[in-house]
């Protein structure tokens, strides 16, 4: 009999109850472990699960492609990309896809001839768009990343530890907490002095230094990257791969490239705490169910695709998706001054290294090697000044230089603001929409098939007071610096193009306040856990994936226990 292309759950537990007696047999794998998601988190989960317990069936399934042999590496390792770090932006524009569009006015009054057009009325329905969001509570530049590997494709590698502020309601102790995210440097490979040796880093350090209030200020960004022993112009960033190690050799690992992770089920008769038994996945390569039976479910999709497969799998309490709190960002990029530029052909620390390059390029008027090192800085977030600081010259979804100006005396200026916590700020997900006449009637999914998110998000009064001040401490720092480039003077950039969303899935010890315990564990259940950045219950303003990672090292070995103890 042919394999059905689409489960329903009666035929999964036909099968479960009695699969000799099933009439139709649907395609079935079994793993211990089933871990949605590819990126840094869920390849901590993977490596401590399989250092543990070796001989550990693991599944790792992801909805992108794997779009490179090493599972999950980042991008920029191409020296092609560390040649000519703008080149990347692109590379990073085309990995990530918008989560929310909200309606526009597609009415072109210019269209000439007979071309279709919508009346003035209407709303264009694409796919993508969302006739449910509201453009003001919209997070219109948040975006996800659909590649095995996730953002750990392409992500920054920015690794610092988080300010006491910005761990308030994190249920794990400081002391243990503290320990985790040593453990989290040592898998992501992080390091702070990858680039003292580069010009570019030590004159804008130094600078700065000089005219800042508090030169202690100023600091090494912690990055996950460490120099090649080979050829240490360039640098090895670090990928979930980095994460991942030998545990891809296993012979119980696998990976399931371009597979949905579409629901998670739960045992028919609940017990207490209650059991999920397995996962509904689609095969997107073949349009094809299949069902994976599991001891254990970790999730580990994002802070908006985690939240939407347990949304989708009825399992929707009442903190799932709230308490979101995403970052602002203050940008702008500068020429440094001539007299910092000028100083570098006269300063013996450099004399060997600019006289190289002006006999190997006598016609370039820079005294910086082309290859010289970016400059990675950072004002670490405090009381005084709430907000995280990365002074460097990276690529990001925007900012490239491109022909404007020569990359060398280029900085990027980026301040990350924290918001505040409310409950009422939110993702949600339907699969229905009130349109304008107030009838509801069966909403449109995302381009994969699932639930719809829709944003709803402010900023406090608080909120745009600290803005303010953080957007005044980068024109200071700018100033002191050189000369805004044109085209990307101050501005504060598109709600969501941080990327680094929390508290969507947040761990905490109340079930009316959090999604999962300090373990990680979904409340009420024995064998699912999530990870993430949604994990994370605070505002913070600095980078996420540190933290995320410490935080699932810890869920990761209680899901270590929980198999040992179904083998005693």
């Amino acid at each position: 009999m042919a394999v059905p292309n689409r489960l329903n759950d009666e035929t999964i537990r036909q099968y479960c109850n009695n699969p000799s007696q099933t009439n139709i047999i649907p395609p079935v794998l079994e793993a211990d472990v089933l871990i949605a998601g590819s990126g840094p988190v869920g390849a901590a989960y993977a490596r401590v699960i399989l250092d543990s317990c070796p001989d550990a069936r693991v599944i790792m399934a992801d909805i992108g492609s794997q779009d490179s042999p090493v599972i999950g590496a980042h991008h920029k390792n191409s020296i092609k990309y560390q040649k000519d770090i703008d080149k990347f932006v692109n590379v990073i524009n085309g990995a990530l896809q918008v989560i929310s569009l909200s309606p526009a006015d597609t009415y072109i009054s210019s269209l000439g001839g007979d071309g279709w057009r919508p009346s003035p009325q209407q709303e264009l329905i694409f796919q993508g768009s969302n006739p449910n969001q509201v453009p003001e509570l919209n997070l219109k530049a948040s975006s996800i990343t659909r590649a095995v590997g996730g953002m750990g494709t392409h992500w920054t590698c920015a690794c610092p530890i988080p300010h006491q502020e910005e761990r308030v309601k994190n249920p794990i102790p400081w002391n243990e907490l503290s320990g985790l995210l040593d453990q989290a440097r040592v898998l992501l490979n992080v390091h702070e002095h990858e680039y003292d040796h580069s010009i570019r880093h030590t004159v804008v350090k130094e600078t700065l230094q000089a005219h800042l209030p508090d030169p202690g200020r100023v600091r090494n960004l912690p990055l996950a990257v460490e120099r090649r022993k080979g050829d240490p112009r360039y640098v090895t960033w670090t990928g979930p791969n980095t994460v991942l190690g030998d545990v891809v050799n296993n012979p119980g690992f696998k990976l399931l490239a371009e597979h949905r992770v579409t629901r998670v089920l739960k045992e028919l008769s609940p017990g207490s705490p209650e059991r999920v038994f397995g996962v509904l996945l689609r095969d997107l390569k073949n349009s094809q169910d299949i069902f994976v039976k599991t001891t254990a479910v970790v999730l580990c999709c994002g802070a908006v695709a985690t939240p939407q497969i347990l949304f989708n799998s009825g399992i929707n309490p009442p903190p799932l998706g709230h308490y979101l709190s995403e970052q602002s960002i203050a940008f702008c990029q500068i020429v440094l001054k001539q007299e910092i530029v000028d100083a570098i052909r006269t300063d013996p620390r450099f004399e060997e290294a600019v006289r190289k390059h002006h006999e190997r390029y006598p016609q370039d008027p820079l005294p910086i090697p082309f290859l010289d090192p970016e400059p990675q800085l950072t004002l670490p977030y405090s009381t005084d000044y709430p907000w995280h600081v990365q002074i460097h010259r990276d690529a990001f979804s925007y900012g490239e230089v491109g022909p404007r100006a020569d990359s060398r005396v280029v900085v990027d200026l980026r301040w990350f603001g924290r918001q505040e916590i409310k409950e009422s700020n939110c993702v949600n997900f339907s699969t229905m929409v009130q349109f304008k006449d107030g009838t509801w009637k069966p909403g449109v999914t995302d381009i994969y098939g699932m639930p719809q998110p829709t944003f709803y998000v402010q900023r406090s009064h608080q909120d745009d007071v600290d803005d303010q001040r953080m957007m005044g401490e980068m024109t200071a720092v700018a100033n002191i610096l050189g000369s805004y480039l044109p085209g990307s003077n101050p501005q504060f950039m598109d709600p969501g193009l941080a990327l680094h969303i929390t508290g969507t899935t947040r761990i905490g010890l109340n079930p009316k306040e959090s999604v999962a315990d300090a373990n990680s564990r979904v409340h009420g259940f024995s064998n699912l856990w999530v990870g993430g950045n949604g994990c994370i219950p605070d505002s913070t303003a600095c980078n996420p994936t540190r933290t995320s990672v410490a935080i699932a090292i810890k869920g990761a070995r209680t899901v270590v226990e929980y198999l040992k103890s179904l083998r005693r």
